[in-house]
């Protein structure tokens, strides 16, 4: 796959060719895990769920940043281009985080409520992970191409 300007899927490209799939997965788990028995009481596998994919995609973005691992090519883009190599994992962090808690809200039986509910945390997980990574991406995104 090429990296070419002006492609709408020129970030989503950077983002997967330099991924840490090991290293976002055991992060995603190891929080999950936590948040789960930090909360046993309320059984909370949503919000373990949702912990878990909020650092996976954290974690994933951070590391490709900074990593010497992976394309190049990709690293420079991600250096030139902050923001919009933020965007995918944010999608993907904002997605996930939507997708489970409307399942939570769905099975307690609160439909209506619950898709604006997961629609708004999806959103906010998004920009969250997206001012974060958009930050490292500025300040240290050129110093690793």
């Amino acid at each position: 796959m090429t990296l070419e300007r002006g492609n709408a899927f020129t970030p989503v490209a950077s983002a997967t060719m330099i991924w840490p799939w090991g290293t976002a997965t055991a992060a995603g788990a190891v929080t999950g895990v936590a948040h789960f028995l930090l909360n046993l009481s309320s059984f909370p596998v949503a919000g373990s769920l949702t912990t878990a994919i909020f650092f996976f995609s954290l974690v994933g973005g951070g590391v490709a940043l900074l990593g010497k691992k992976g394309d190049r090519r990709a690293r420079r883009y991600a250096g030139q281009y902050p923001w919009r190599f933020a965007m995918a994992p944010a999608a993907l962090g904002g997605a996930g985080t939507a997708v489970v808690s409307f399942i939570a809200a769905a099975l307690g039986g609160a439909l209506v409520s619950g898709l604006f509910g997961a629609i708004v945390a999806g959103v906010g997980t998004a920009a969250v992970i997206w001012v974060i990574l958009g930050l490292i991406g500025m300040v240290a995104g050129n110093r690793a191409a």
